[in-house]
């Protein structure tokens, strides 16, 4: 059966697409959670109609991403910690303080967006990346410093 997306469906697609699914899949998951509709006549005027306005979508929110890795590339953070011996930090820098030092930057990015390859665990430069999505990720720097005093939040 021929189904036209409403929204994003993992493993699926993406909002506007059509596909070719099984009808119990279209029955009785898509149509129930209204992720989809059948692609019968109307469905496919409707569908042609709207098209422009989805690519013109697609196309500004890649623009905004590109704009962001390009920023994010300029952007260098730091935090202070409280730090041990052999600059061990007591407990790490999580995804949730990163995105707190972004938005001091003027950057909203969603914590969830933010990937650490391991916890930030020593000082110094670490390198971290962000799926922005449309395909793009960021790198930027993350410079983690003892401090002796507790956890204090600053920016470069």
């Amino acid at each position: 059966m021929k189904v036209i997306l409403k929204r994003d469906v993992k493993g699926l697609g993406r909002e506007g697409d059509m596909r070719e699914v099984k009808d119990g899949y279209a029955r009785n998951l898509l149509f129930p959670s209204g992720a989809a509709v059948q692609a019968d006549a109307g469905a496919l005027r409707n569908w042609e109609r709207h098209r422009e306005q989805r690519e013109e979508r697609e196309r500004l929110a890649r623009a905004d991403a590109e704009a962001l890795v390009a920023r994010l590339a300029e952007v260098r953070v730091s935090v202070a910690v409280k730090a041990g011996e052999k600059n061990r930090l007591f407990g790490s820098v999580t995804n949730r303080e990163i995105a707190d030092l972004l938005r001091v930057e003027g950057i909203e990015l969603d914590r969830h967006a933010i990937h650490l390859r391991e916890p930030i665990k020593t000082v110094g430069e670490h390198r971290v990346s962000a799926h922005l999505g449309a395909g793009l990720d960021a790198t930027f720097v993350v410079e983690v410093t003892a401090d002796f005093e507790g956890r204090a939040v600053t920016t470069a």
